[in-house]
């Protein structure tokens, strides 16, 4: 066994008394966001509430594709000011940093990726053809609240509780938890989930899209398309116990 992977657990469980809830791609479809929180809400409260510390952990990729970025950014940045609430950057909110920074082959795969919808819900007007990408990504920039900018910017790669990993797109396969490079936790996708190597750790994952909740052996994909097939879905893990929670349109 290579030093820097842990052996593998028969079960894997979270941290002492934690339970999370992961929350996979939301993609601007606020009204699912809206629902699954309910769902969550309804689901704690039917429990037994015996974990002493409760996560709300969502993996990234809140923007971009569907009718409300706008929304699910303001609504997620008050949450991020509780306790045990945590957004994880995705591939879109870096390559949306990395635009209003003026990165003009950000901007690019931007907009071809679902960019322009999160243009629309802030009311921001695509690029102008006598506009340089550092004058376009000015404007991005100023035209969305202070606060949304600051919590993505403040946004960790990743998050962990006890034999879980949490990453929005997964992690590189041979490398360490505590050296994965951000490009892969966000972007990663065959190298990763075509390997069936012990990473250290089970890996939460949104990023590439499933059906339903895909649980291996050494990760879970939990990204179910939720601006293409109206499904948003959820994994909570309490202890060695794990259910899915789903909302559909």
């Amino acid at each position: 066994m290579l030093p820097f992977l842990k052996p593998r657990p028969k079960v894997p469980a979270t941290a002492s008394g934690e339970r999370v809830y992961a929350i996979g791609d939301i993609h601007g479809e606020y009204e699912l966001l809206r629902k699954l929180l309910e769902r969550i809400a309804s689901h704690w409260e039917a429990s037994d509430q015996s974990a002493t510390d409760v996560r709300l952990l969502f993996l990234g990729d809140i923007i971009d594709r569907g009718p409300a970025s706008k929304q699910c950014l303001r609504f997620i940045t008050q949450l991020s000011s509780l306790n045990g609430v945590t957004c994880l950057k995705g591939n879109h909110e870096d390559l949306l940093l990395r635009s209003m920074a003026g990165d003009s082959d950000a901007q690019s795969i931007w907009l071809q990726n679902g960019g322009d919808a999160t243009l629309a819900s802030y009311g921001i007007a695509l690029p102008r053809s006598d506009e340089d990408s550092f004058d376009f990504g000015e404007r991005v920039k100023a035209a969305i609240p202070r606060k949304h900018v600051a919590m993505l910017e403040a946004a960790p790669t990743h998050a962990q509780s006890g034999g879980y990993f949490f990453a929005h797109a997964g992690v590189r396969p041979g490398t360490a938890l505590n050296r994965q490079d951000d490009f892969d936790l966000f972007f990663i996708r065959e190298e990763f989930t075509g390997s069936t190597a012990w990473h250290g750790a089970v890996v939460v994952h949104g990023h590439s899209v499933v059906d339903e909740v895909d649980m291996r052996d050494n990760r879970i994909a939990i990204d179910t398309g939720a601006y293409r097939t109206g499904k948003l879905s959820c994994i909570c893990l309490d202890g060695t116990s794990r259910q899915i929670l789903t909302v559909r349109r």
